[in-house]
């Protein structure tokens, strides 16, 4: 009796810790694509109007129904053309065939992520000038999932008969080595769940196909979802239960079998796969195998414990023998539980996010279902039946399982700096800037709503080579006001932070470093908002080549916190001058042209030319003339003073 007893209690305690660091850390859930950036910048607002929406995904993602709605000022919708998918399908590009007249506008969208739940959201961008306070501002949110509450009801069902299924299979063999003379074993309940498990693997196909819409997955199926990887994974799942079912009519002791083929389905679109390919999806294949022969096999033995109240001692073996092989079902649960929740959520958010308030809400209910466990196996250790107390365990167990599947419809809280596979386009005109930190040249493309920063370092691109760069960046706003601004990664080099721009000129400041290559701070002025005009390159250049002799101040360094570099001097002609450098913008073009006024008839380009990682800035004077210029390369940073002879007065 004394061991039984330790037996008893430590099945109870190991109950509730696998529950809750199982279940609770690491659910066997969809794994949900997040927005992460768009063209234009969700509460942007852009001079013009856009040719195109880009929508970048951190997932792949596949069209659903009206995949991208425009509606315009009014409220009326706004036609949108050709959409394409780009980027191993993470990047949404919708053309638009005509032009946006000024005012607010507001995307919504609709995509089927990995998982294939139908996710959908919207923001808003403005053309044009617009009131401070009408547009949201910042980086894109987590979507909503179409259908949430269907979803969470079919997966608590699916889960449900999958546990009691595999469960039951499992819980026969002890019961049989341990049941009393002549005592029939309770009857299976592989056919009804089963069949109960096939109307929720049929409503969760229909979702896939109906664009989030069970209904409309019935009256207007978008057949060809079927063919997608959700369509595909639903299916899978739909035909393992309709086997099962098959086989609980024949062979009842084998309609776990095809089952198995669910579980692996679950471990393909899980959370865990989308941070850890391949190692995820068998994570939660261990994790979810024991949580079902867990669950299943736990119901089974109640089941024959009440069945055989009138033999103790046949009662107590097969209990025992359920605590024995408990033991591994947890070890294998804790072990694959903390491992797959590491993977998808962060300690420091689950106190912070609704996803992670839900995951208290079901590790408070484990904690009360692991005491009423005990108390009911107490119960049947005195010999009583344990009838009220395994109702309430009943109850609160499919309170857990209900969690459960309402988090398997929940995105969990993504980082903040989720890398990106591609830069960004641009949002809208572009303020082209360039520095050197230490030994590495940066590009900075300021443009509504966000600023790109690509690092370059020598022999960065030669095969093999791993730069290994970082970057953080600090924004001051034409008021003083300083923050430090998210930044994630855009490919080798490549970072993107989310900025909403004041009128004015805004310092930004960058801390940029490398694994091989010295680095350092710089810092760049952006005047806002953004003047594109290339007719004031080709005026400047024009009034180069018609410019006498001069003077010429030129300084070249690799590394501007070792110094200028040593000054030399050059007389020249303007023409001589254009013929002589070997600066882009001499043929009078540039990719990005940005003019910005200054006093007394003054002004400044910024030139930019993104695919040499060049930029260039000069000073005009009140007569086109260029007093100062500075030039960015991916390997030197040039500074010239340009003097003119002073011209005669007149007497």
């Amino acid at each position: 009796m004394a061991v039984l007893k330790r037996r008893m209690v430590a099945l109870g305690a190991l109950w509730a810790v696998a529950f809750g660091l199982g279940l609770g850390w690491a659910p066997a859930a969809s794994a949900h694509a997040n927005l992460l950036l768009t063209t234009p910048a969700v509460g942007s607002s852009v001079p013009t109007s856009p040719p195109e929406l880009t929508l970048i995904f951190d997932d792949p993602v596949i069209r659903s129904g009206k995949t991208v709605q425009l509606t315009g000022p009014t409220g009326s919708a706004v036609d949108v053309g050709a959409i394409s998918r780009n980027n191993g399908g993470r990047t949404l590009t919708a053309k638009l065939p005509h032009r946006l007249r000024p005012g607010v506008y507001t995307v919504t969208w609709q995509v089927v992520a990995d998982d294939g739940d139908v996710i959908n959201d919207s923001y808003r961008f403005a053309v044009g000038p617009v009131a401070r306070g009408a547009l949201s501002t910042g980086s894109a949110a987590p979507a909503a999932t179409a259908g949430r509450w269907p979803t969470t009801v079919l997966r608590w069902v699916l889960f449900g008969t999958l546990a009691l299924v595999l469960g039951e299979a499992a819980a026969i063999r002890m019961a049989r080595r341990t049941r009393p003379k002549g005592a029939p074993l309770p009857g299976s309940w592989s056919l009804p769940t089963a069949g109960l498990g096939l109307v929720a693997a049929l409503g969760l196909a229909a979702l896939v196909i109906g664009n989030g819409s069970v209904l409309g997955g019935l009256s207007h199926p978008a057949l060809g979802q079927a063919g997608s990887r959700p369509g595909v994974l639903a299916l899978v799942e739909v035909g393992a239960f309709a086997t099962a079912v098959g086989l609980a009519l024949r062979r009842p002791r084998w309609a776990w079998a095809p089952l198995t083929a669910t579980v692996v389905t679950e471990g393909l679109r899980a959370h865990p796969q989308t941070y850890a390919p391949g190692w995820g999806a068998l994570v939660t294949v261990v994790h979810l195998t024991a949580v079902a022969l867990w669950l299943g096999a736990l119901v089974y033995v109640v089941r024959c414990a009440v069945a055989w109240r009138s033999t103790p001692e046949a009662r107590r073996s097969v209990v025992s023998a359920y605590a024995r092989r408990a033991a591994w079902l947890f070890a294998a649960m804790v072990a694959s539980g903390a491992v797959s929740g590491l993977m998808v959520i962060p300690l420091t958010k689950v106190f912070s996010t609704g996803y992670g308030w839900l995951l208290m809400a079901k590790l408070a209910v484990v904690v009360v279902v692991a005491g009423v466990a005990m108390a009911a196996r107490q119960r049947l250790r005195r010999g009583a039946a344990p009838t009220r107390p395994m109702r309430w365990e009943a109850g609160l167990l499919a309170g857990v399982l209900a969690l459960t599947a309402a988090l398997t419809a929940a995105a969990p809280p993504r980082s903040t700096n989720t890398a990106l596979a591609i830069p960004p386009p641009p949002s809208g005109p572009v303020v082209p800037l360039g520095a050197r930190a230490g030994l590495l040249g940066i590009s900075v493309a300021a443009s509504s709503g966000q600023a790109v920063v690509q690092l370059t370092a020598p022999g960065a691109d030669a095969p093999g080579a791993d730069p290994g760069y970082r970057l953080s960046l600090t924004l001051a706003d034409p008021a003083g006001h300083e923050r430090a601004l998210t930044v994630r990664s855009c490919g080798v080099g490549c970072f993107v932070a989310p900025v909403s721009w004041q009128p004015g000129t805004s310092h930004l400041t960058l801390q940029a470093g490398s694994k091989e290559w010295r680095g350092g701070q710089a810092a760049v002025a952006v005047p806002w908002p953004a003047h594109n005009n290339p007719q004031a390159l080709v005026r400047a250049v024009e009034t180069l080549k018609h410019v006498g002799r001069f003077t010429l101040y030129e300084r070249v360094t690799s590394d501007p916190g070792l110094g200028k570099g040593t000054a030399r001097t050059f007389a020249l002609t303007g023409q001589e001058f254009l013929e002589r450098a070997e600066d882009p913008y001499r043929t009078g073009r540039a990719a990005v042209v940005d003019h910005v006024p200054g006093e007394n008839g003054t002004s400044t380009l910024l030139l930019g030319y993104p695919g040499q990682k060049i930029q260039v800035e000069m000073t005009l004077d009140a007569e086109g003339r260029i007093t100062r210029q500075t030039v960015t390369t991916p390997t030197t940073f040039v500074t010239r003073t340009f003097v003119y002879p002073e011209e005669p007065k007149e007497e």
